[in-house]
């Protein structure tokens, strides 16, 4: 016996992005947790997938960890679950490549951040987020509170947490 099952195939001569996405906007946000000293922005651009709660949006940052005394350059991404509402609820996960600015090597020791043999290296992180979004009344801007857990793949426990403020334009955000 055998099974069988369709699958979704996409005509790539005939496929045109237009037909299943939808751009979002860009966005600029302000990343933050006092507590361990670590600040940073972020430079985003959304797309949603047409007719979908699904957006995605890239985004190339920077980041100071005061933790480390390192700053990072970063590229990442985002998936979320979020409404197309006015004042939309949201839920998303993605994943970032960080890279070590500051030229620090395995070697160094400061006097004021904690040891680690890994300090100021590079790492991949990935990270959970959930927040609210409010649109202006004619949808061309947005405003965003986030809150962000980052787990990364340096050894020990480095992983952070982030409270975030987003302003952007609200494009293809209608209902």
């Amino acid at each position: 016996m055998f099974l069988s099952c369709t699958v979704f195939a996409i005509d790539w001569d005939t496929y045109n992005r237009e037909d299943y996405e939808e751009p979002a906007g860009a966005s600029f946000a302000l990343l933050a947790n006092p507590k361990d000293n670590i600040y940073g922005v972020t430079f985003g651009d959304g797309t949603w997938l047409k007719n979908t709660p699904v957006f995605g949006d890239y985004f190339l940052g920077t980041t100071y960890n005061g933790v480390e005394e390192a700053w990072y350059g970063s590229i990442g991404m985002t998936i979320r679950l979020m409404p197309h509402w006015r004042v939309a609820p949201f839920i998303g996960a993605g994943g970032s490549y960080n890279y070590s600015l500051s030229g620090l090597s395995s070697n160094t020791t400061t006097t004021t951040a904690k040891e680690y043999s890994d300090q100021g290296d590079s790492y991949a992180g990935g990270h959970a987020e959930a927040g609210i979004r409010v649109l202006s009344e004619n949808r061309a801007m947005l405003f965003e509170i986030m809150g962000r857990y980052t787990w990364t793949s340096l050894k020990e426990d480095r992983n952070y947490w982030l409270v975030g403020i987003s302003i952007g334009i609200g494009l293809g955000s209608s209902d």
